[in-house]
């Protein structure tokens, strides 16, 4: 057998919550409602036949064109539909051809830890050496390890794997940043970017307390990278739908003809009819790629408070996405804490530990705060009795 893989955290911890009934925290996908529109364009067309066949292994060139409006109305960049866009079976099958495509066995692909939990097997898979970086997590924000990469990095590698907004720490891509990778590129010319952006629109204002979001950044905005750029986005998380699992590539077209080679025979192609619905719906108004914003900020602002309130704990609030991190107490492991917190407190999340190659525990759990706010609520109560407030102990003569 050449290849086994652990069962992925996220069936793990929801199968657990399922079985003990705690509130499922762990998995990251929104518990909203979709917009009633959707579901109207889904039942309508859902009756014409025609949409029921095979689609190109590209995708219905119709949300091909709705993706490239996308990146030109919240990025200012267009892409070429015909040469540099291809519809994916979600994010997650996105990222699994374009590493299949951009990289060649014995090749070193360098990405960050921690990491998505797809990203090891798809590297393994390929062939490739996984060289991963660990990121630094406080209270006080991610830090990138910038010269770290640089030293990770050399002329065996043929991808660096980013990943912004991150999961799952929410980190979001900021311009010195941009100038960073601008370096990189340089120093390395045969380097290819392969930017996981799932959550590309989800970038909030970085005080949890104000419900704003900010307009996004990414490679695509930086003429030295977007030539050297692979993204992939997921256009089920935009319309809330992730069970419909459509995704998306960006690349300029040497990239694209080599990913679509692949991708052809991993998934031939998306479901046709959710393709057409989507590009309809977003198509018909840009803006509706947005739709879930203001409930996520509500929430975010929602869960910190309560968190802030009802525990002790120390938070990272993102930057993007729609996760919280919060620090376990010291002397405590985080999977095994998980697990105990599912089936005695009732809330079941998510253990950063088997998002490293190793093993490796950073001391923090993951919350997925897209859920409904009375959920949200009921779980700041239910982790209460494992983290109460400390009260400050007062003084008679104060």
């Amino acid at each position: 057998m050449r290849f086994t893989a652990p069962v992925s955290v996220f069936a793990r911890m929801t199968a657990l919550a399922q079985k003990t009934g705690a509130l499922n925290l762990a998995q990251g996908l929104m518990w909203m409602e979709p917009d009633p529109k959707l579901l109207h364009y889904s039942q309508r067309m859902m009756a014409e036949t025609p949409i029921h066949q095979y689609s190109f292994p590209a995708g219905e060139l119709s949300l091909r064109e709705t993706v490239s409006k996308i990146s030109a109305h919240f990025f200012g960049i267009a892409f070429d539909p015909e040469k540099e866009i291809t519809i994916t079976t979600g994010a997650t099958e996105g990222i699994f051809s374009a590493l299949l495509a951009c990289t060649h066995p014995g090749r070193r692909v360098v990405f960050i830890e921690p990491a998505y939990d797809s990203y090891l097997p798809n590297i393994h898979l390929a062939g490739a050496v996984p060289v991963p970086v660990p990121l630094t997590i406080t209270p006080e924000g991610i830090s990138i390890p910038w010269s770290k990469i640089k030293d990770a990095i050399d002329s065996e590698t043929d991808c660096l794997l980013l990943n912004f907004p991150h999961n799952p720490t929410g980190r979001c891509l900021h311009q010195e940043d941009l100038a960073e990778l601008e370096q990189i590129a340089a120093d390395f010319p045969q380097l290819c970017f392969i930017v996981d952006e799932a959550y590309e629109l989800m970038t909030w204002h970085p005080d949890p307390f104000r419900e704003e979001a900010i307009p996004p950044l990414s490679v695509r905005q930086s003429a030295v990278l977007r030539d050297r750029s692979v993204i992939v986005g997921s256009l089920g998380k935009m319309v809330g739908a992730t069970g419909w699992r459509l995704g998306y590539i960006l690349a300029p077209p040497p990239y694209t003809e080599a990913i679509r080679s692949v991708h052809q025979f991993v998934t031939f192609c998306a479901p046709t009819p959710l393709q057409r619905i989507v590009a309809h719906y977003l198509g018909e108004q840009i803006e509706r790629a947005t739709y879930f914003h203001r409930g996520l900020l509500q929430r975010r602002r929602a869960c910190v408070e309560l968190l802030q309130q009802h525990t002790s704990l120390e938070m990272v609030a993102p930057e993007g996405s729609y996760f919280v991190l919060f620090r376990i107490p010291e002397g405590e492991k985080d999977v095994s804490l998980a697990e105990r917190l599912a089936c005695e407190t009732g809330v079941a999340l998510i253990p950063l530990s088997p998002f490293y190659r190793d093993g490796y525990d950073p001391g923090w759990l993951r919350l997925c705060f897209a859920r409904p706010i009375e959920m949200l609520k009921e779980a700041a109560l239910r982790l209460k009795r494992a983290f109460p407030r400390v009260q400050p102990t007062s003084h008679p003569n104060e």
